[in-house]
């Protein structure tokens, strides 16, 4: 589209962006304990996915 009608384009030739990496819904934070990171649970107050995760 861009090669036939250049002019429709204001802001130049578009670009496809690459997906993230890595995509998380609740990431573990760099500061985390390491029993967090074990776990892999960073809301530790809920004690039943605490549970699940052991």
């Amino acid at each position: 589209m861009y090669a036939n009608h250049p002019e429709r384009f204001t802001q130049g030739r578009p670009s496809a962006k690459l997906p993230p990496a890595e995509v998380c819904i609740n990431p573990i934070p760099d500061d985390a304990d390491l029993a967090t990171i074990e776990k892999g649970v960073n809301f530790p107050t809920l004690s039943r996915v605490i549970e699940k995760a052991t």
